[in-house]
């Protein structure tokens, strides 16, 4: 990928498009971005070779930065919010269907944003400032797993597991085995019935801490806000970290994450 700011375009107009369940097809994706077809064409095809984004068969993007169109096991759950609020999803392209929301019991009704593992459960919810609940299931015991988050900050017992970053494809390599467990004394156990494999544990807390940095190019740029005398502010409110996060050298923002 030669272009930096030009990847970084595509990626935060498509990953607004899907939080707010639009797929859009190239054209539409390129007009999103402020970019030229070609040019988008040539972005999302790198990204899809590096397992880092994914198409539909009419070639509709339906994949990009740990979120996804497509059913898994692993979502994120928030109050269902108009679609303002997730940034600037152009008109056009195909809503998701359906778009997955529910009522929580209380007669609210939940927006279901599916991710590609558990780690993005978390990390992306956190990224955007969001009270919200990563939904999965524990890597070990398969039980389901729910981690609230009051905004972008995680609550609970709950562990994550991160494969070996820089690697060749991320869908393949990070985020089949980027799993969320009960507790740690469930991770260990898993860790140890797959033979040790590289990678590290992470408690959630610190899981949200990487996704605020690995997500940091998928939000749009901080514009004044005139309720704050001018002060400029971004696509939600952004919880700063405690001074540990770093970058994850395989996916998220524009350091392959996601």
């Amino acid at each position: 990928m030669s272009d930096p700011g030009l990847e970084r375009a595509v990626r935060r107009a498509g990953f607004a498009a899907l939080l707010a369940g639009r797929y859009l097809l190239p054209g539409e994706l390129a007009a999103a971005a402020g970019v030229s077809e070609d040019a988008a064409a040539s972005v999302v095809g790198a990204l899809v070779a590096a397992g880092r984004a994914t198409t539909a068969p009419d070639g509709r993007l339906d994949g990009i930065a740990g979120v996804t169109g497509r059913p898994t096991r692993h979502a994120v759950e928030r109050p269902a919010a108009p679609p303002a609020e997730l940034g600037a999803a152009p008109p056009g392209g195909r809503p998701a269907a359906p778009p997955g929301g529910r009522p929580d019991g209380s007669g609210v009704s939940l927006a279901r944003i599916s991710t590609w593992c558990g780690f993005d459960a978390v990390a992306i919810p956190a990224a955007l400032g969001w009270s919200a609940t990563a939904v999965t299931t524990c890597g070990y015991c398969g039980a389901e797993l729910r981690v609230p988050l009051e905004d972008g900050v995680p609550d609970g017992d709950a562990w994550g597991w991160l494969p070996p970053g820089g690697c060749e494809h991320v869908l393949r390599d990070f985020c089949a085995t980027a799993d969320l467990f009960c507790d740690r004394a469930h991770l260990d156990l898993w860790r140890a019935g797959a033979a040790d494999p590289a990678g590290e544990p992470r408690p959630v807390v610190e899981l949200a801490e990487l996704g605020r940095s690995a997500w940091e190019d998928c939000l749009p740029p901080a514009r004044p806000d005139p309720c704050r005398g001018g002060q400029a502010t971004g696509l939600s409110p952004r919880i700063p970290g405690n001074g540990r996060e770093r970058r994850w050298a395989g996916g998220g923002g524009g350091n392959g994450l996601a």
